[in-house]
């Protein structure tokens, strides 16, 4: 038998708000309708203790589920540049090793993601590209972003370090089918051995009272939080809803032996991502979260 030919993500339309609010919106919803994402963050692409398997494994599975896929920053590792204080020999791989150093890691990152590039609607920066462009004055996402959308016609939105994601399900007649409120931000602070970060969790379902889902990477973390909320209508009815908020883990597995982690003796951490899947059923849009492993 022939194997069942890879899904199409679902129809729908793209645009960017004033604000820079990435706005997705799924039409033709109805009963059995499904859309799958994969969320990643922290790939560290060109990194030596990159996992370049398991990315591809992840990618080709994105190709058969019709997912689309939102990535959070540190896409590239970038720290192989001449006047990088943390630049390391050993941190290079050796075909990167090379004269025109960045021009070649985005050719090579581009055309090494060029086969998925289709697939992905957002690729924010990460702290390791803010600091390519603080001090050697290169935007390395938008350089990326903007060879895979020109050459693979792609529609990847350039994001920022911190930003927002509206997706919005409406029926073939237009009527809404709901929608979903996604708040990313690439992290901040450090991996603590003790809360891992999920300390952050009640500081942000504070200040994002707006958002359903809140995602973070940096701190090469896994785990998800969720957060019940009694909420009220303008009617005086009241009822709860959940906020979830999820932490991104890495595709960079560091070295239990030497290097910065076994330095400062830090503990193993989950690489992979997480899948979001979305389905209609009983006339309401449902949601799930699934470890990407």
């Amino acid at each position: 038998m022939n194997p069942a030919p890879p899904a199409k993500p679902q129809p729908h339309e793209i645009r960017t708000s004033r604000d820079g609010t990435l706005m997705m919106t799924f039409t033709g919803v109805r009963a059995g309708w499904e859309q799958w994402f994969l969320l990643s963050s922290d790939r560290h692409w060109d990194s030596p203790d990159s996992d370049r398997a398991l990315q591809r494994k992840h990618l080709e599975q994105a190709r058969e589920r019709g997912a689309l896929i939102l990535d959070l920053g540190d896409f590239v590792d970038a720290m192989g540049g001449r006047n990088d204080r943390r630049m390391t020999k050993g941190g290079i791989r050796p075909e990167l090793n090379v004269d025109g150093y960045f021009s070649e890691l985005i050719d090579q990152t581009v055309e090494w993601f060029k086969p998925h590039a289709d697939l992905f609607r957002l690729i924010a920066t990460g702290n390791h590209e803010t600091a390519v462009e603080r001090h050697q004055e290169i935007n390395v996402t938008r350089q990326i972003v903007r060879l895979l959308n020109a050459e693979a016609n792609a529609q990847i939105h350039a994001g920022k370090y911190a930003g927002w994601v509206r997706l919005n399900f409406r029926r073939a007649n237009n009527a809404s089918a709901g929608s979903h409120v996604i708040r990313y931000t690439h992290g901040s602070g450090g991996n603590s051995p003790v809360t891992r970060g999920v300390i952050q969790t009640n500081r942000r379902a504070v200040f994002l009272p707006d958002a359903h889902t809140v995602l973070s990477g940096h701190t090469h973390t896994a785990w998800k939080v969720p957060i019940v909320r009694e909420r009220i209508t303008e009617r005086g009815r009241v009822y709860f809803d959940e906020q979830t908020h999820v932490q991104l883990p890495s595709y960079k597995r560091s070295s239990p032996h030497e290097g910065w982690a076994a330095e400062r003796g830090f503990a193993p951490t989950p690489i992979g991502a997480w899948w979001l899947r979305f389905w209609f059923e009983n006339e309401q849009m449902k949601h799930e979260f699934t470890r990407a492993q």
